[in-house]
């Protein structure tokens, strides 16, 4: 299980760099790139957690408010709102797919997926002490 949500971890990496160099050539593919960076964080967490990960959005959504909270929650849909936006021309219930919202996003991200980041080293290390 372990070497699994390392492995998620780093996709979410490499997918989080792929959105930072598609926003100057597609928007579209920076926001598609982003959802799926923070979606592979999420379910690496989950995994990290020994929690069943389902393939449903929602029941990931789902899981992700109940062991991360609201705000992870929240920002979940909103990237999904965007890939929506981005992938099917679906219209926004959040805001327009535009290069200042995706760089707003991408920061936001970031800071998400560090913070998830250091919850698996954090506990990891409450691990350790036992």
């Amino acid at each position: 299980m372990e070497k699994k949500y390392l492995s998620e971890f780093k996709i979410a990496r490499e997918f989080l760099e792929v959105s930072k160099i598609n926003l100057k050539s597609s928007l579209r593919t920076s926001a598609n790139r982003l959802y799926f960076a923070f979606e592979k964080a999420v379910i690496s967490y989950l995994l990290f957690l020994n929690k069943k990960v389902p393939k449903n959005h929602q029941k990931i959504w789902s899981l992700c408010s109940e062991f991360l909270g609201e705000e992870f929650y929240d920002h979940f849909r909103e990237l999904y709102d965007l890939r929506m936006q981005a992938d099917y021309g679906n219209i926004s219930k959040f805001f327009d797919l535009n290069e200042k919202v995706l760089k707003n996003l991408i920061k936001k991200s970031e800071l998400f997926i560090r913070n998830i980041e250091l919850k698996m080293r954090k506990i990891e290390n409450e691990k350790r002490e036992f």
